[in-house]
Order: C-alpha cells, then sequence, then structure tokens
C-alpha cells in the first residue's frame, strides 16, 4: 500500500503541472495608509500600514535577519532595528522557489523572512491571534496569496501570515553543514518559530493578546503544525493549533538518514570531486538551487535534530505533545484532486475497465477486496470511485487514529469539510465531472485568495460556517463557543456543510475498519 507521502507527493506534484501556467495567486496591494491609525511600534521599530475602512494591514514586517550569503542553512537570526517609520503597504519578498512550482510565487531571493499582520479597524487589545502557515509542501507558495480579511472583518481576530524558507533553502540536510554542535535541516520549521516568537512579543501593538496564539496550516503548512505540537522547541509558542488537510500520525517527513542520502547525492552532482562540499553549496546560485528543487516534493523538514527528534506519529502515540486543544479535520474528498488532474492532464476521462486495474497498481493483492467493498455502482465515475477509495486509505484512516491519540491527551476537536460544486483553479480547464471537497480548496473558504475562482452564492454559507468555527475556536478553544461540537471520539466527527454542521459516523462513513483490517 502506497504511504501517504507517495500520494500527497502524486497530488502535489499534479497540482504543480496543471497549475504551471497560472499566476502567482498573490493578492493585489492593499488601499494606501489614511493616517495615525494605521502607526504601531513593535520592539524594533515603528510601522506605517493601510486601511481599507474594516481592516488594517501591515505588509512586508521582518521578523528575522535576510538568510543570505553566511546565514543560508542557518538558524533564523534577530531582524535588525530601524529608525523612523517603515513603511509597511508591500508585501516582501517570497522565499526563494522554482516557477514550476505552482501556485508558486516564483522567487530567486533569500532575503525573504517577512510576516504580514491584519487586525480590525478597531481593534481591542485582546484579540485572539491567527498565525498562518501557507500549504505547498513546504516547497512553495508565500503569506501573500492568502487575504484573511473574512477571518478579521466584524473584531473577529488578528492574523498573521508569513514567509519562511522553502524546499533546500528550508531542509538541506548535508553532513557538511552540521558543525558546531548544529545540525542541519529544519531551517523553515526555525524561521517559524521566530515568526511565533514575534507574534508573542509584539501582537498587543496590533490589538491581539500575545497569551492566545493560534497556530494553523493547510497541506504541508498543516504538517509543520503537527512537528510543532510534537517539538520541545515549540513548547510555550502557542496556545491552540488547528490542523488542516495534515493527519500527524502519517508517515510524511524523512528521515535525517534518507534526507542526508538526496542531499548528498546532489552535492555529488554539482560539486567538484575535491571541491570543499560545504562551500560549494554556499557558493550555488538561488537559480542553481531552485532548479534541483523542482520535482522533489520530498524535501520536507527532517526527522533528527533538536526541532523534529521524532517522527510527529512516534510523538502523538507516545502522549509527547504540547498541552494544547486542536481542532483537526480533513476535506471529505482529497483524492479528487489527484484524480481530477490525471484528467485534465491526460485529456482522457477514466473509463470503468480501467478502475480494477489502477486499484492493482496502488494495492497489488488487496485490490479485489477492496473492488468489492467499492463497487463502481455506488459512485457517480471511475473517477471519483478512486478518489473515494484513495481518500479513505490515506486521509481517513489516519485522520482517525490521530485523532484518536490526540483525543487521549488533549481537548481535540474533529471535522471534515463536504460539499459539491466547489470553486476550482481558474486557469485550467474543470474534469468531465462536478468537483467535491478535494485537497486545498478549504482554503478558499477561509481566506480571500486569486488561487481559486470566487464561491458560488450557494455554497457561501459553508465559508461563514468555518470562518465563525475557526475564530471562535481561537478565541475559545471550542469551534462554536456552545459545548456543541463535543471533543472528538475517533467514530464522531462534525461535518461542515452548506446546509449547516452535523455530526457524522465518520469510521462507517469512510470504512475504517475495513482499511484496519488490511493492514492487520
Amino acid at each position: 500500500m502506497r504511504s501517504i507521502k507517495t500520494v500527497a507527493a502524486v497530488a502535489v506534484g499534479l497540482t504543480a503541472a496543471v497549475l504551471t501556467f497560472g499566476p502567482s495567486g498573490a493578492i493585489a496591494a492593499q488601499p494606501e495608509p489614511r493616517g495615525a491609525d494605521t502607526l504601531v511600534r513593535t520592539d524594533i521599530g515603528a510601522l506605517r500600514g493601510a486601511s481599507d475602512g474594516s481592516v488594517r494591514s501591515w505588509l512586508g514586517v521582518p521578523y528575522a535577519a535576510p538568510p543570505e550569503g553566511e546565514l543560508r542553512w542557518e538558524s533564523p537570526q534577530p531582524a535588525a532595528a530601524w529608525k523612523g517609520v517603515r513603511e509597511a503597504t508591500d508585501f516582501g519578498n517570497a522565499c526563494a522557489q522554482a516557477e514550476t512550482n505552482m501556485p508558486a510565487v516564483p522567487s530567486t531571493d533569500e532575503d525573504c523572512l517577512y510576516l504580514n499582520v491584519y487586525a480590525p479597524d478597531q481593534a481591542r487589545g485582546d484579540l485572539p491571534v491567527m498565525v498562518w502557515f501557507h500549504g505547498g509542501g513546504n516547497a512553495y507558495g508565500a503569506g501573500e496569496q492568502y487575504d484573511p480579511s473574512m477571518l478579521v472583518r466584524d473584531g473577529r481576530t488578528v492574523v498573521v501570515t508569513i514567509n519562511y524558507r522553502q524546499g533546500l533553502f528550508a531542509n538541506m540536510a548535508h553532513p557538511a553543514l552540521d558543525d558546531d554542535g548544529t545540525i542541519s535541516g529544519n531551517y523553515g520549521l526555525e524561521d517559524q518559530q521566530a515568526a511565533l516568537r514575534w507574534v508573542r512579543d509584539n501582537a498587543g501593538a496590533f490589538g491581539g493578546a500575545e497569551d492566545n496564539v493560534t497556530i494553523f496550516g493547510e497541506s504541508g503548512g498543516g504538517y509543520d503544525v503537527c512537528a510543532h505540537l510534537t517539538s520541545p522547541t515549540s513548547e510555550d509558542l502557542f496556545d491552540k493549533a488547528i490542523v488542516q488537510s495534515a493527519p500527524c500520525t502519517t508517515d510524511w517527513a524523512p528521515t535525517r538518514a534518507a534526507a542526508q542520502a538526496r542531499d548528498i547525492a546532489f552535492a555529488d552532482e554539482v560539486c567538484p570531486t575535491d571541491a570543499d562540499v560545504e562551500a560549494c553549496l554556499r557558493d550555488l546560485t538561488p537559480e542553481a538551487l531552485n532548479a534541483a528543487a523542482v520535482g522533489l516534493y520530498e524535501v520536507q523538514p527532517v526527522i533528527g535534530g533538536p526541532v523534529m527528534q521524532v517522527p510527529t506519529a512516534d510523538a502523538i502515540l507516545a502522549g509527547d505533545v504540547a498541552d494544547v486543544p486542536v481542532l483537526i479535520g480533513i476535506n471529505r474528498d482529497e483524492e479528487q484532486l489527484m484524480t481530477a488532474g490525471i484528467e485534465v492532464l491526460s485529456g482522457h476521462v477514466m473509463t470503468a475497465e480501467e478502475y480494477y486495474p489502477a486499484l492493482v497498481e496502488q494495492f497489488g493483492a488487496q485490490a479485489e477486496a477492496i473492488a468489492a467493498e467499492y463497487p463502481l455502482s455506488d459512485y457517480e465515475n471511475p473517477a471519483k470511485a478512486l478518489a473515494a477509495v484513495q481518500t479513505d486509505a490515506h486521509w481517513a484512516e489516519p485522520l482517525a487514529t490521530t485523532v484518536e491519540a490526540l483525543a487521549e491527551q488533549v481537548p481535540t476537536y474533529a471535522y471534515e469539510m463536504s460539499v459539491s460544486g466547489t470553486p476550482y483553479f481558474p486557469w485550467v480547464d474543470r474534469p468531465s465531472w462536478e468537483l467535491d471537497a478535494f485537497h486545498m480548496v478549504d482554503v478558499a473558504f477561509l481566506f480571500d485568495t486569486t488561487i481559486f475562482e470566487d464561491r458560488a452564492a450557494e455554497v457561501e454559507p459553508l465559508s461563514d460556517l468555518m470562518v465563525d468555527s475557526w475564530s471562535t475556536f481561537a478565541r475559545t478553544g471550542d469551534p462554536d463557543g456552545r459545548g456543541c461540537w463535543h471533543e472528538a471520539r475517533r467514530d464522531l466527527v462534525r461535518q461542515l456543510t452548506p446546509e449547516g454542521a452535523r455530526t457524522v459516523d465518520f469510521a462507517a462513513e469512510h470504512r475504517v475498519g475495513f482499511w484496519r483490517g488490511l493492514s492487520a
């Protein structure tokens, strides 16, 4: 059976290819500043932002020194203070990432450790703070792609979106970089920790409560949240966590041995035989590192070392997890992203005759039992049938395992997003069938983003429900604030739909028992 990281790699790889010719997805620049109400003082200098009349924003705020030159592949260092007032109305550089990884913000900039703060126009000093870790497999993306105004308006929250190192800039683990007691890799996670320290120190200046910080992330960013939940070096940096489409007990990060083997092979290709390997690597241009990272979805945070000592699955199952409330879930039809991508890329609509061979290719001798459990007659078309199989095997069962383990230790709330007629990527053709709640689309219901088409009016209530649930959880640690959303059990999950929220038997819906029986 394929591991979750293999499935995710295929899905993200397909997304990258599908979106190659699309825009960066960056949100348009904010309005010009309108006066003293956007003037704030941080611990290293004053900032002047902008306001649109309901949301104030401060963009391109440095939270650490540029990780370039001698600071490439080093832990983030403090940002330099400035005198006077710094204009904060333009986004900072996106971190270096290849142009072929879309929806990327193509960049060769290593001077990129910037964050963006959004607050209500009349922010009090005690609003919950939400810090967003974007998706993209830790290979691409930037904070500027996600406008969180929906989560901010009406005095809901203060939201911080951040840029952090991507790809090989974030997770190079070559032994030549290990010296003076340091261990290479996980610079992206360390960047996130530096941003969280900045938030602890400065949230109050923007109307936020520095002692009520929620980290939330989707896909690659969601797995980063898993890492922080289990990292001793992230202790006390946040108070709540939301994990979107990233079951923490899956096999998502490479071992240090695997990462080192990858990076040694890379160095052998680019460095002369008699070269000083460390010097050679540090002299490589950003363009060269971007080119090397193309297709390397496995450039993920690395297991081993102080930041990520053990796999997140091992830590959670052993009870080594931060003592904070957790909201965690998936989209009901995660793998429709992959089956849609295959059809769009190939121009070929999957036939009934191709369903069973596809199961054999992916699951081997278990295909016959799976085909009996998931007969084609139960589904609109073969592509949706295959997506249901893959979603249950690689997302739903691991979510059930994660929820079961977390709920024994911390307040845990589980959800699944369920919707049809979802927005799609605006610059590519749709598949021949209507998409449901596929991987990534949840962000279109929480953020204003040009990565996706506009939401249709009939699904807008789901956006309202998710925004309310996420912001209420950030404020109270309970997604509805009334105790109606009971702490999770493995079998019962709160399903979020345009018609409202309801409790469903998740284990039965996604055949959790069947998949556990296959793997027994």
